[in-house]
């Protein structure tokens, strides 16, 4: 059971990035705490209603982190591969040339 548990977390370090076990991770959290809510709001409704706000907290930072790490992605990091895939002669250059004007 112990062997198999570290392979799979083994595997699971190797295959996603630090991103993704970041998300992980926030989900894992919001889910646990979500169960302990449930098995303390029978005890204590105040406590499992803090709890859960706690949870809602981390589901929330799910979210969003999803979110600006998929408007990142798209708008920044996609356009940096296309440019790095690219030869340099068809980079597309941002800076203007320098003219002279004659009065």
């Amino acid at each position: 059971m112990y062997h198999s548990l570290k392979e799979s977390l083994t595997a699971w370090s190797l295959e996603t990035t630090e991103r993704q076990k970041l998300q992980h991770t926030y989900i894992a959290i919001a889910i646990g705490l979500l169960v302990v809510a449930g098995v303390f709001g029978l005890i204590n409704q105040n406590l499992g209603q803090q709890i859960l706000a706690v949870a809602i907290a981390a589901a929330a930072i799910f979210l969003v982190n999803a979110i600006i790490w998929a408007l990142l992605q798209s708008f920044i990091l996609f356009r940096i591969t296309i440019e790095d895939t690219l030869p340099i002669d068809e980079v597309k250059k941002t800076t203007r040339k320098r003219t002279t004007t004659k009065k």
